[in-house]
């Protein structure tokens, strides 16, 4: 897992790396669009934010794109920036990276490679197909990450969270 010491060590210049500062800069929102301005440098009309490490640090390391992807600058630390600044990242954070959480696992099928997917999840019952298992559940420090063939998310938080059946079920597909 990386850690400041191991970031720290990057060499900004190598990889292109851009540091905002956070006091400089002002988020806000017109219509749908979060639109950014950097002090004494240029307004932006559309920011996207996107995770560096969107499971490991979630609130550290973001960074701020165009709307053709193309990175604006990064911000070290999210709870650096103004309140309502921040409240608008998150916002747009929480958009892009909904993820629902797995309660009960229903079934899980196998065939040829394709895997097929019924859940209870913390937002109702769902279906959803991956790829096979070791390339589709990403094991977290507690649980599992889940990235369905449409890059969608569900989350087991926590095993111990889960349901005996659900956890042997699971335990007999890994």
């Amino acid at each position: 897992m990386m850690n400041d010491r191991s970031i720290g060590s990057i060499d900004n210049e190598a990889f292109g790396l851009k540091f905002l500062e956070p006091a400089k800069i002002k988020l806000f929102r017109v219509g749908d669009i979060l639109r950014m301005t950097i002090e004494d440098d240029r307004s932006c009309l559309r920011v996207v934010p996107m995770r560096a490490f969107p499971i490991s640090m979630r609130d550290r390391y973001i960074s701020l794109c165009d709307m053709k992807g193309d990175e604006l600058g990064m911000l070290r630390d999210l709870h650096e920036l103004d309140r309502e600044s921040r409240k608008l990242v998150e916002d747009e954070l929480w958009r892009r990276y909904f993820t629902p959480v797995i309660r009960r696992i229903i079934s899980i099928t196998e065939k040829l490679g394709i895997v097929e997917w019924e859940v209870e999840t913390d937002r109702g019952i769902t279906a959803f197909v991956t790829r096979s298992l070791h390339t589709s559940l990403k094991e977290t420090d507690t649980g599992y990450m889940i990235v369905d063939m449409e890059d969608n998310r569900f989350e087991i938080r926590d095993l111990a969270d889960i349901d005996p059946q659900s956890a042997a079920l699971l335990d007999k597909k890994i």
